[in-house]
């Protein structure tokens, strides 16, 4: 069974090398993917909910890695 963040992680990959195929950079690539992510969790679970989402990983950026903790409010 995979996790939800093994998708993830098959997902990041991916834009890595569909990038490089189409002579983009894979930052950019990475920065729209997760443009378009934010608008569809967003219209999936709503502003509040994305907007905790984001907020916990903008205080989270130095902590290094990710776990697997409860977040409040549903996040996960």
């Amino acid at each position: 069974m995979t996790s939800k963040y093994g998708i993830a992680n098959e997902i990041i990959a991916d834009i890595a090398s569909r990038s490089q195929q189409h002579n983009l950079d894979a930052a950019d690539a990475q920065e729209a993917t997760l443009v378009m992510l934010v608008q569809a969790l967003k219209e999936t679970r709503g502003r509040d909910y994305t907007r905790g989402v984001l907020q916990y990983e903008i205080d989270s950026l130095g902590s290094g890695g990710v776990y697997e903790i409860a977040r409040g409010g549903g996040h996960s």
